[in-house]
């Protein structure tokens, strides 16, 4: 009895259950792709500085080098 309710009754629970969980919504600004920053965050607290700016590539136009 134990083994169903193991190997059935739980797993069948717990995707049912997955179901129902959303993630939290959070701002975009915080954190890096691995969620890393967070993660120390939550072991040895927060520094409470802002993050860098992102970069954003500059717009060129094409080079065009003279190979006479």
């Amino acid at each position: 009895m134990i083994a169903f309710l193991i190997f059935v009754v739980l797993p069948v629970a717990l995707i049912v259950l997955s179901f129902f969980i959303r993630p939290a919504e959070r701002d975009p600004r915080d954190g890096d792709v691995l969620g890393a920053s967070l993660v120390a965050g939550g072991m040895f607290g927060g520094h409470g500085l802002s993050p860098d700016e992102r970069t954003v590539a500059e717009e060129t136009g094409p080079v065009r080098f003279k190979l006479d």
